[in-house]
This record gives structure tokens, sequence and C-alpha cells, in this order.
């Protein structure tokens, strides 16, 4: 869904980056708890690889594209603590995946001897 930002007032574009449309891209996403990785895949179609900005924190990614006049944007939530360090992301006609892998909740802890 596309949410109108501004019009301009005679109909053209009066400014070239200026972005009419902001819209929630198409999200998917799947989990493999055997190998402990979520896969996400995003729907940008026509955007170019270098309009892609995504961040990545342990429980969620942020996630900014442009193309000509609409930006797309999420604010998403992983539903796993994931290691940021080992998440990749691939962009391919018009689809990009995001792969990131679960962190074990074990991972550095204390064994204590009894």
């Amino acid at each position: 869904m596309a949410i109108v930002e501004s019009e301009s007032k005679n109909g053209e574009v009066d400014q070239e980056n200026k972005i009419y449309y902001r819209v929630f891209p198409d999200i998917t996403s799947g989990i493999d708890y055997e190998n402990r990785i979520i896969e996400i895949e995003v729907s940008l179609p026509g955007v170019a690889k270098k309009d892609i900005e995504l961040k990545v924190l342990p429980t969620w990614f942020h996630l900014k594209a442009n193309r000509n006049h609409i930006g797309y944007g999420a604010n998403q939530c992983f539903g796993k603590k994931i290691i940021p360090e080992k998440t990749t992301a691939k962009y391919e006609n018009g689809l990009l995946k995001i792969t990131a892998h679960i962190k074990d909740p074990f991972d550095g802890a204390r064994e204590i001897t009894v």
C-alpha cells in the first residue's frame, strides 16, 4: 500500500529527488531451526543496488530504498535474537535476500562446577 506524502501543484515533478510515495515492501520470512538461520526476502522492484540501505541489530532490521519518486521503508523484527556480524544480504532482480544466524542463548555462558 502506498501513502502519498506530497503532490506537486501542477501535476509536474518540480524536484529531481523528491519522494512522493512511501511504500512498505512485501516481506516474507522463514526460520530454519535445525541450522539456526532466518531467511527474509524483501521485494524492491526497480531499485538499484546502490540505493538500498540496510542496518541490522540483534532483534530487528531497518531498510530504506529509493526508486524514482518512490521510497521503500521497513523496520521489522526478526522474531529471534540474531548475530548481526554474521548477517548477509544479496540483491538480484528486485529481490533482497537477508540471511541472519540465530544467536544461541548459551553463547558466552559460563559453566559452573558442582
